[in-house]
């Protein structure tokens, strides 16, 4: 990897860290929670429906749970995952980016 790629993938985490401290990004976390907690009393309704569960509705909605934590917690790692990884390829993070 080159200084070039090195140098872009810092700023891109810069980028995506800094999301966090808007008002718009933390508007939208608080959003994710909510849908989250709509769907866990909805796999509850699907877990305790006396016909039995439906594995697969279930399912689905514990993969898109994952998916909205997933999505909103990209800008929190994303700082550590780039240092991980430059660290992974031997490069030493001295500086700031320009």
């Amino acid at each position: 990897m080159g200084e070039r790629d090195t140098r872009l993938l810092i700023q891109r985490a810069d980028r995506l860290s800094s999301v966090v401290n808007t008002p718009g990004w933390q508007e939208l976390e608080a959003e994710v929670e909510r849908k989250v907690e709509r769907l866990r009393k909805t796999a509850s309704i699907y877990a305790l429906s006396p016909d039995g569960a439906d594995q697969r509705k279930l399912d689905t909605i514990r993969g898109t749970i994952a998916a909205l934590r997933w999505f909103v917690g990209v800008p929190h790692k994303a700082q550590s995952t780039l240092e991980e990884f430059l660290r992974e390829q031997g490069i030493e993070m001295s500086e700031e980016p320009e």
